[in-house]
This record gives structure tokens, C-alpha cells and sequence, in this order.
């Protein structure tokens, strides 16, 4: 399970990002706004998080003794009802371990025929177990649901180009919708379908500048203390949906001299190299009443951070090649039940001894495997 390649390529950034244009963004009226500026923060470079603001961290390693269950990278992690569920977007795997981290499955079947797969962008979990996932090929989008033992349950195409999906707890469905959309929905970013994908409100317009040839990272719906959370990178801005489906609230980051100027969002390939000299979020950013969490652009590096909103102290990663120690605070990919969900990969650390990881932990990476860490917000 060799990540070299994926991590060059992550580093690089194969440029095909959905952002907006910072003067025209559209925020529903009728919701709350909040600022969260950055710069009222003080800043930390740690190596592991202090105490304050994590109380604990557990570990799980992943068996890849089955060939069905190896996989070379992860772009998330989502823990439900005991089961860990992994997507590995360039092996086009998902994949289905217990919390003790041996195998169950993989879900679908990869190929060209009625009841097989060819990609998958995102997927979801609903309270019953089934598992539904966005089969993103371009133009025909489809929609694939699979039952809690992982049996084919029905495929059906979808009337727009999505990115991502979210189950909600009422038997409807929300869509991240693609910038690159020319279906139903355009130009907006999130709808809300029933379960016969009849959208039932669409909301927040794309810019007319948006880049739809770009991509700098993934983004997810993350559940959060009671809401639904959603961002898209560069955009800064953190929209807060209820269980049922509905926008209440936005976050807008405030980075004060960072901000991504006006004019380079207008052509994020064109205008890489100076686009990555400031600062933006990637990835998602989980807001909770007592921290911020996730991972940002910061002037040509990439950062998780942990903020903690009552003492506005905010600690930040060092320098990738200096920190030994490094095992909770990158690579994060969900979020679950006030745990912030990362991993360790083969080939993270340059020196995998000098860590304070467990005995166990530092074997299961060296022979190649994948550790789960999960690490509990205080």
C-alpha cells in the first residue's frame, strides 16, 4: 500500500477546484452570518496537540491480510453503528471494517455492466445501515445503494452532476452539487431530494467566475453536534445545515492580509503559484461551540490546526519534515462524535521510531499497513 505517488500528487495539486469569487458570493438572506477571524487567534506550531484541547487518542489498525481489503490511500473515513467505512477514491475502493479494524468488505463491484460501478466521488451511511454512494462520471452521474451486508439494492441515474451525498434522518437526500453542473439545479451548490430524487430546494448560487476546471481538495458534509457542516475549499465559508435538510447559518473564515485576493480566484490554475502564497481552507472545517478544527493552505504549506474558541488560542502543525511526532494532527478525514478521525499511512514518518506512537501501531505501519487514530476534543 505504497503512497508515494498519492502524496506527490496531493502536494502538486491536480487543479480542478469549485470556488467562487469573493465579491458575488450568494448567501441566502434569511440566514445568520458569523466571522471567524483568524487573526484574533494566537498562534501555536506544536507537534502533537496539548491536553487542553485533546483528552485522549485511540488507535486502530486496519487489517490488510485479504487481498479484497488492501487499499493505497484514504480520502474518507466515516464510523457508524461499529462499522468504519474507508474510500480510497484512486483504487475506486470502498471498503467496510469493524471497530477492531478487521475486514468485513468491499462494497459493488467495479466495472462497465447494469449493477457495476466505474468511479465513486462520495458516499453515505443512512440510520438503517444502507449505504449509498455517487458513481461520478461526468454527464452521468449515477446513484448507487447497497443494503448493511453490502448486497446491491438498486442503481438509479441522477438528473445532476454532484460531488457529494448526505442521508438525512427523514428520508431525504442532500447533494454538494458540482460547479461543472448543466443539469438540474444549476447553478446552485447544495439541493435536497426526496428518495426519488425529486429536488424539493436548491440553494447558494455558484459565482459566474467559478473556475469549473479546477480542484484543489475533496470536501465532505460532516456531522456535527446536531447539524450538517459543508464547506468547498477556497471558499471560506462554512455553511451549517439542520438534520431535516435545511440551511441555517453560514461561518465566513477571515484570514485578515492571507485573504485570497479577487483576482486570482478567477483562474486558480492560471494563477497557482501565487494562489497558494495565502491562506484557505481545504478539505472540510468542523465548528463546534469550543473548537474549530481542519486543514488550510497556508502559504505554500498544508496545516491541520485545532482552534479553541473560549481561550482563542488556535495550534497548528510544524513544518512537515521537523515533526516526529506528528501522528493526530494531519491527514484528516471525518469526524465523528466529538473525535477528530485521521490516519497514519506507510512511509508518513522519516524516522517511524522516534515517535511516541504504540508498539503495536508503529509495527502495523511498518509492515505497510494503515492506522486509524482517532482523537477525542475535549
Amino acid at each position: 500500500m505504497k503512497t508515494k505517488n498519492r502524496l506527490l500528487c496531493y502536494l502538486t495539486v491536480i487543479i480542478l477546484f469549485t470556488g467562487c469569487h469573493s465579491g458575488n458570493r450568494t448567501i441566502e438572506p434569511d440566514i445568520d452570518m458569523e466571522d471567524i477571524d483568524f487573526e484574533s487567534f494566537s498562534v501555536t506550531e506544536v507537534e502533537e496537540f496539548p491536553e487542553t484541547v485533546v483528552r485522549n487518542k485511540e488507535y486502530i489498525n486496519l487489517d490488510g491480510s485479504k487481498e479484497e481489503m488492501l487499499f493505497g490511500w484514504i480520502d474518507k473515513i466515516k464510523i457508524i453503528d461499529g462499522r468504519i467505512y474507508v474510500l480510497d477514491k484512486r483504487m475506486r475502493k470502498l471498503l467496510v471494517f469493524d471497530m477492531s479494524g478487521a475486514g468485513i468488505g468491499t462494497v459493488g463491484k467495479r466495472g462497465p455492466g447494469p449493477e457495476e460501478y466505474l468511479n465513486i466521488s462520495d458516499f453515505d451511511v443512512n440510520t438503517k445501515g444502507d449505504i449509498y454512494f455517487v458513481d461520478g462520471t461526468h454527464d452521468d452521474d449515477r446513484l448507487f445503494v447497497f443494503d448493511r451486508d453490502l448486497r446491491f439494492v438498486y442503481v438509479k441515474k441522477l438528473p445532476f452532476e454532484t460531488d457529494l451525498v448526505k442521508c438525512l434522518p427523514n428520508d431525504k437526500l442532500l447533494f454538494g452539487l458540482a460547479a461543472w453542473n448543466k443539469g438540474m439545479n444549476a447553478p446552485m451548490k447544495i439541493a435536497r431530494t426526496d428518495m426519488k430524487l425529486k429536488t424539493e430546494q436548491a440553494w447558494i448560487k455558484y459565482d459566474r467566475d467559478v473556475d469549473v476546471n479546477a480542484w484543489v481538495s475533496d470536501c465532505f458534509f460532516i456531522n456535527v453536534k446536531g447539524c450538517i457542516q459543508y464547506n468547498k475549499q477556497i471558499d471560506n465559508l462554512v455553511y451549517e445545515i439542520s438534520p431535516e435538510g435545511l440551511l441555517i447559518r453560514a461561518y465566513r473564515f477571515d484570514f485578515g492580509r492571507r485573504n485570497l485576493p479577487d483576482i486570482y480566484r478567477k483562474d486558480i490554475g492560471e494563477n497557482w503559484d501565487e494562489v497558494q502564497k495565502y491562506c484557505f481552507l481545504l478539505n472540510f472545517a468542523v465548528i463546534t461551540r469550543n473548537h474549530i478544527a481542519g486543514t488550510l493552505q497556508d502559504r505554500q504549506q498544508i496545516k491541520a490546526f485545532i482552534a479553541d474558541r473560549n481561550t482563542r488560542k488556535l495550534y497548528t502543525q510544524k513544518n512537515r519534515s521537523t515533526m516526529p511526532n506528528m501522528d493526530i494532527i494531519s491527514n484528516m478525514s471525518g469526524y465523528f462524535d466529538d473525535q477528530v478521525i485521521s490516519f497514519i499511512y506507510p512511509g508518513k514518518y522519516e524516522d517511524l521510531e522516534r515517535t511516541t506512537l504504540p508498539q503495536d501501531v508503529k509495527k502495523h505501519v511498518r509492515d505497510e499497513n494503515f492506522t486509524v487514530c482517532l482523537s477525542f476534543l475535549q
